[in-house]
């Protein structure tokens, strides 16, 4: 079996064996910004093998560290930085002997790590171990034989999670793939059954399977790339040796990319019998497509790679022709591997980088510097060209689709655009980034406002999960990103975001996916108050969106106030609107206007007869003054009560004396008014012949009729008798 190839930290005493932070000089050049360069150091000697992007820009960089203590030996670690590099926390585990980390992956509930781990006899095992978010060991457990196994590479399929690397057979070695849930219990394992030695140094999940690269080792001492494809049960879908790839080449690492995979290795078969960095590029299906070797005398290797979208990134060590330093090595080629750019950082010590990922503000690697860890964080530049219509200059950036607008007369001087993808100057952009612009300029005028627009892919944004609405445009100062609340049309698939931000000589903007705050005010009265009446307002339950620290402020007629409450009073009747207004710490804004309603006393004038005859109809009506709210007019008569403005009154009795007019309003008002009706008797009211009819006196008018019917029967009987 060959021995592990890779890095190795050197090892020199340290004062202390306690993590810690330090500066580190470069010697990168200008067209490579380099944002974060630290270095993390232990007792004799840290190594970062493996790293995993977190949901809040930093990353977790975990391999090993030397511990200083013969009884613990090497001790796997795992380090929390943000994406600025600053440490967070340090956790360090492993029993006595050697423990090694050299993958890791995100789970659901933290991240799984591996890679192998040796007891005092020198026999390891493969390692895998259950991390919590806070880097707190949830589980680990060992697999293989305990003859020299071990796991360096781990990736996840869905809810499947592959560990991959080499056991060792009687005469040699095979590779190895295991299978298993979040909590490390088997599901199925594989290994290579060829005539020569595999060994799988890493893999990737593609669409239709997963991919796992290494090398494959003859008797004669040479290797030739291996390649191999799984379907995630464990099935074989094909598996590849690449001499046309090189001769005696060793594949490190695998990237997936637009229909392709493509590795990053060392070839060792040059005719200078110098190693050199080896790309190349794969069909889904395994097929060899091409390769590019990068190098000069020196010694060279490529252990890192990343798909960018338009190419790959690859990190390594190169060390140039009659130098024993080593440095760390980026190659940033287009998607055929031809090299667009190639960058050494370091120190005159022993540098190196192992992973490397591309981030949205650009790459990230890890790896070692003399015996520390090692972190770098590099942000892409696209040059920006300026042009200038109607007096207004315009700032655009290659094809990315920020464009910055100015007044002509501020951008007479020349402009230096910059662009990256996450963070600037000491601190990272909140929210989800999106990119951001810096601006240099030898304009040192005063500040201005300058309206900024971008403009996104619908599709490249449903992608990552940005919502269009989401997205806000900001500005650095002070220290700290400002965003302002920006307005947002899609058009036919195009998302264009525009805001007015504040401009200087030296201006950054950015773009974010950050949620606005929500104003909520309660407290609002639910019917009318009187005037002068206090209402206690409250923006308590009020959310900040992206960032819960908020401010609130209130704004009414009659003045202002600050603070998460407010009392409000009105001397005059009407809607009187309060608007609170919550700002986060990042600038955002949002408001919800309420009203207050105060009433008015209803005021009411009656028109009505002072006095009547019993049986006698009169209208009665009212004229109602009432600026807030409905009023509704109700007579209380003897006789039952009516609604109206206008009522019919008909007194049945000269006992009726009182009338009561009610007015109420629909929020409680009211006012009520009682008039005093005289009722005269009913004979006021009769006719002359009714009055002559009534003052006869009783049964005279009966005796006269009676006779008139006698006389009447008296002549009849005469006429009968002749």
């Amino acid at each position: 079996m060959s021995s592990i190839a890779g890095p190795v930290a050197a090892a020199t005493p340290d004062a202390t064996d306690q993590a810690a932070v330090g500066d580190l000089d470069t010697v990168a050049s200008n067209s490579t910004p380099i944002e974060s360069n630290e270095t993390y150091h232990g007792a004799d000697g840290v190594v970062f093998s493996s790293m995993v992007e977190t949901d809040d820009g930093g990353f977790l960089l975990a391999g090993w560290v030397d511990s200083g203590k013969d009884d613990l030996g090497e001790q796997a670690t795992v380090v929390k930085v943000d994406a600025a590099g600053e440490r967070q926390w340090v956790k360090r585990f492993g029993d006595e002997g050697t423990d090694r980390l050299f993958d890791i992956v995100e789970s659901d509930d933290g991240y799984i790590a591996v890679g192998r781990s040796n007891d005092d006899t020198g026999w390891s095992q493969a390692w895998a171990v259950g991390l919590s978010n806070d880097g707190t060991v949830d589980w680990e457990k060992q697999y293989g034989d305990a003859r020299g196994d071990a796991f360096w590479s781990v990736s996840r399929a869905d809810d499947t999670y592959l560990l991959s690397g080499w056991t060792p057979t009687d005469d040699g070695a095979d590779g190895y793939v295991t299978a298993v849930d979040e909590t490390g219990e088997v599901d199925w394992e594989w290994t290579t059954d060829g005539s020569q030695d595999e060994y799988i140094r890493d893999s990737v999940v593609t669409d239709d399977g997963v991919v796992f690269v290494g090398d494959s080792e003859a008797s004669t001492g040479d290797s030739a790339g291996y390649v191999a494809k799984l379907d995630t049960d464990g099935t074989l879908l094909w598996e590849q040796t690449h001499e046309n790839a090189g001769v005696d080449v060793e594949y490190r690492a695998v990237a997936a990319g637009d229909g392709e995979f493509a590795i990053a290795g060392v070839d060792s078969g040059q005719s200078n019998e110098k190693p050199d960095g080896l790309f190349a590029r794969f069909s889904d299906t395994g097929e060899f497509r091409n390769s590019r070797t990068y190098g000069d005398r020196g010694y060279d290797m490529l252990e890192g790679i990343a798909y960018t979208g338009d190419g790959y990134i690859l990190s390594g060590g190169n060390r140039l022709f009659a130098s024993w330093d080593l440095d760390g090595w980026l190659v940033r080629t287009d998607e055929k591997g031809n090299s667009e750019w190639r960058e050494r950082l370091g120190t005159t010590d022993r540098d190196a980088f192992w992973p490397i990922v591309a981030t949205d503000s650009g790459y990230a690697a890890a790896g070692f510097t003399g015996d520390e860890g090692w972190y770098v964080s590099i942000s892409r530049r696209v040059d920006g060209t300026l042009s200038t219509e109607n007096g207004t200059s315009t700032v655009t950036f290659g094809d990315e689709p920020l464009q910055l607008s100015y007044d002509g007369e501020r951008n007479e001087s020349d402009t230096s655009p910059s662009l990256t993808r996450r963070q600037f100057l000491d601190r990272s952009m909140p929210g989800t980034p999106m990119y951001a612009a810096s601006i240099d300029s030898a304009d040192d005028g005063e500040a201005s406002l300058t309206q900024v627009s971008a403009r996104f892919d619908e599709a490249m944004l449903q992608e990552r999960n940005v919502s269009a609405t989401s997205l806000r445009l900001g500005y650095y100062a002070d220290g700290q990103w400002q965003f302002a609340n920006s307005e947002t049309t899609v058009d036919d698939g195009t998302v264009v975001v525009r805001a007015t931000l504040p401009s200087s000589a030296d201006a950054t903007y950015g773009v974010s996916s950050l949620e606005t705050p929500t104003a909520v005010v309660d407290g609002v009265p639910q019917g009318a108050v009187a005037p002068g009446e206090s209402v206690d307002l409250n923006a308590s339950a009020s959310t900040g969106g992206s960032d819960e620290n908020v401010s609130v402020s209130w704004s009414f007629a009659d003045g202002t106030a600050e603070g998460e409450s407010a009392t409000v009073q009105f001397d005059e009747p009407g809607h009187h609107n309060v608007t609170a207004t919550v700002t986060n710490a990042h600038g955002l804004t949002d408001e919800r206007t309420v009203s207050v309603l105060v009433n008015d006393q209803p005021t009411v004038t009656v028109d009505a007869p002072q006095s009547l005859s019993v049986g006698e109809s009169a209208q009665l009506s009212a004229t109602v003054d009432n600026d807030v709210g409905n009023a509704t007019v109700t007579w209380l008569l003897p006789g039952g009560n009516q609604t109206g403005s206008t009522v019919e009154y008909t007194p049945q009795s000269a006992t009726e004396q009182s009338v009561v007019v009610v007015v109420r309003d629909e929020f409680g008002a009211e006012t009520r008014q009682t008039l005093d009706i005289s009722v005269d008797e009913v004979q006021n009211q009769q006719s002359a012949s009714e009055t002559t009819s009534s003052t006869t006196t009783p049964g005279f008018g009966t005796v006269v009729a009676f006779l008139s019917l006698m006389l009447f029967a008296v002549g009849l009987t005469r006429r009968s008798r002749r």
